[in-house]
């Protein structure tokens, strides 16, 4: 009788704690740009995954068409649609609203009049695209190889440390300009990068590059957040693992985060890369609140309530 009781208590004690636990995500797509469903379809799998803070953060719009961004007209739908999801899911979720806003070095930016009125929770701000290679069509890094091979040659004659070294200039712009809260997928252009043999990110000169970036993060209090959406398929974060250690020397403050466009996707990667992280004496990451960002313990099981 005695040891059914200890036993029910154990597993009593280890639901609470278990309870305890919980993931966050701020960088997720849905049908409002090229996300592949609803908004309420990746609130409800967030749910069920144990996720507790969700943020939407939908491609924002560009002064130019394409296939992956939010247009202007459907920003007002995209924030009806994401309140009522919040009123509906309050005892289940806390969800909040934000962007992906593009930094196009003199294209786009933070300082378009789109964003002026726009009341957000937060913002990420990331790096699709480099410089111009025709009448408003510039070259994407975050496309198929073959879009991205070909902008190589044509602006760096193939010389990918030339584009590299574009991309970290670009990339210091962003950081320095300013006016969001998270740097999204940094160094996303390791995703094809690393596929021409002139390219590794042991090579000193990229070692320097990352360095003198985080540097400038740290220097500026943003938010890294250590995206997970080729983990799975490639193998790779953004930033890349190997740059784990110096974002810990630096004391950068980061967050995980998936960068979903399926909703069975809300928390991919996550387990492996908060067990990777908390290995290498990370601590702490960066919570929303409503009073403002926070930091949050964690272990390898999520974050700690």
């Amino acid at each position: 009788m005695l040891l059914h009781f200890g036993k029910q208590l154990f597993l009593l004690i280890f639901v609470e704690i278990k309870h305890c636990m919980y993931f966050s995500n701020y960088h997720s797509h849905c049908t409002f740009c090229d996300g592949r469903s609803s908004m309420e379809d990746f609130v409800k799998f967030a749910v069920s995954r144990g996720i507790k803070k969700y943020g939407f953060s939908s491609h924002a719009p560009l002064p130019f068409l394409t296939q992956w961004t939010m247009l202007e007209d459907d920003f007002e739908d995209y924030e009806k649609e994401f309140y009522r999801l919040k009123e509906k899911h309050k005892d289940q979720i806390e969800l909040f609203l934000g962007l992906e806003v593009d930094y196009i070095h003199g294209c786009s930016d933070i300082d378009n009049l789109f964003f002026k009125d726009k009341k957000l929770d937060y913002v990420i701000g990331s790096i699709h695209y480099l410089d111009k290679i025709a009448e408003n069509e510039y070259w994407t890094i975050d496309g198929g190889f073959r879009e991205f091979d070909e902008g190589l040659n044509l602006l760096f004659g193939g010389d990918i440390r030339k584009a590299v070294e574009r991309f970290f200039e670009i990339s210091a712009f962003m950081i320095e300009k300013g006016g969001f809260d998270i740097v999204g997928h940094f160094d996303k252009i390791t995703m094809h990068g690393l596929r021409y043999r002139a390219f590794d990110v042991s090579h000193k000169w990229y070692v320097d590059l990352m360095k003198d970036a985080l540097q400038l993060i740290k220097e500026k209090n943003l938010i890294l957040e250590i995206n997970t959406k080729s983990l799975a398929e490639k193998g790779l974060t953004f930033p890349h693992q190997s740059f784990y250690p110096i974002i810990k020397e630096l004391d950068i403050p980061i967050m995980v985060n998936s960068d979903c466009h399926y909703p069975t996707n809300v928390d991919a990667g996550f387990t492996q890369t908060y067990a990777a992280l908390k290995s290498l004496g990370f601590k702490i990451m960066q919570q929303l609140t409503a009073s403002g960002w926070q930091a949050v313990e964690f272990d390898e099981k999520g974050l700690k309530l």
